[in-house]
């Protein structure tokens, strides 16, 4: 947490280095020694809490030279932003030569015995971000959106860990996605700023298997219920095609006029998946990271829950694909049976 490093412990007013356990105030942010915060059992800035204000740091921190790139084949010292050498024109910086991302975090993060962590001196190797937390997790390379790179409508960039999306960090937001944060951590950046839509290609054309497979149940409930109300004039048309039922119920006038509504609004429903499935799961993220961080202190437990909440189900997906199918079974047959007792 390099912006409470170096800021003093709202309990104890020691001040917080980099091996410290710190821990935040959910409410105003205000950084403790985790021994503190439990000493305490509550937030000393209770006027911070009454007025609604958040803390802000109290001590200037130190602002870091830009550091120099030392060339691999003569030895010369380097602009950090440089892509290629100033004596011999060797290619020493492969981001700035190619147009990628800038750095925004360096170093690889070390746990001790006590489970406390500290950062060490590296940073990219080779395009790969070298960032771990006292977990072994990487934090990803960076993160950034593949698809679509560079167009706000994809979602695009590169963030540290400690980058801060609204109240909670990109690793936080990772912990609880899971393997596709790349993915969602830019549009989750955009979603703070107040944009509300990118395109999601698997909910367009899952939307109630792919909202069940992120965990978002009631989301998907919703979205099973009206796939399967859409879908009830085809499956009619269906069983008329088949020989299965007589013609008149498909031959009426009604009958066309519900098809072809059903038909739009079907493709009205994947539209609208596809548009705001990334910004439903967000609110969800957001929502979730709340409460997790609110009612949990500890950090270990914190992110264990933040992973169980979050990632994903493919039992819920295929719980979804099993539930449609059943529903789509029981209209079927009760039409068959009201096909048969019209016809004695």
């Amino acid at each position: 947490m390099p912006i409470y490093v170096g800021q003093p412990c709202s309990s104890c007013g020691r001040i917080l280095t980099k091996t410290d356990d710190i821990v935040v105030c959910p409410e105003c942010g205000s950084p403790y020694h985790r021994d503190c915060y439990i000493s305490e059992g509550k937030c000393t800035n209770q006027k911070l809490h009454e007025t609604g204000e958040s803390w802000q740091p109290t001590v200037k921190q130190e602002e870091k030279k830009p550091e120099k790139l030392i060339c691999p084949n003569c030895g010369a010292e380097n602009d950090s932003e440089a892509a290629f050498c100033c004596n011999c024109g060797t290619l020493i910086n492969i981001e700035k030569a190619s147009g990628g991302y800038q750095r925004t975090n360096t170093g690889t993060y070390s746990q001790n015995q006590n489970g406390n962590g500290s950062y060490q001196n590296g940073g990219y190797q080779n395009g790969n971000y070298q960032n771990q937390n006292g977990y072994g997790r990487s934090y990803g390379n960076p993160y950034m959106g593949g698809m679509g790179s560079g167009f706000p409508f994809f979602g695009s960039g590169a963030y540290s860990a400690d980058f801060a999306i609204g109240n909670h960090t990109v690793a936080e937001y990772s912990d609880y996605v899971g393997s596709n944060s790349p993915y969602f951590i830019p549009k989750f950046v955009r979603f703070e700023k107040g944009k509300k839509w990118s395109f999601n290609f698997s909910a367009f054309f899952f939307p109630h298997i792919y909202f069940f497979y992120r965990k978002m149940i009631r989301e998907g409930i919703v979205m099973l219920f009206l796939t399967a109300l859409f879908s009830v004039p085809t499956l009619i048309y269906y069983l008329y095609a088949y020989g299965i039922i007589g013609e008149a119920i498909v031959s009426t006038t009604s009958f066309a006029v519900i098809y072809n509504a059903c038909s739009i609004l079907s493709y009205v429903l994947s539209i609208f998946a596809g548009l705001f499935a990334n910004y439903i799961y967000y609110k969800k993220a957001k929502t979730d990271l709340d409460r997790i961080k609110s009612e949990v202190v500890e950090y270990n437990s914190q992110r264990e829950m933040l992973m169980t909440s979050g990632g994903t189900s493919m039992a819920y997906a295929i719980g979804s694909v099993v539930a449609l199918t059943v529903i789509f079974l029981a209209i079927m047959i009760v039409f068959v049976m009201v096909a048969s007792g019209e016809s004695t």
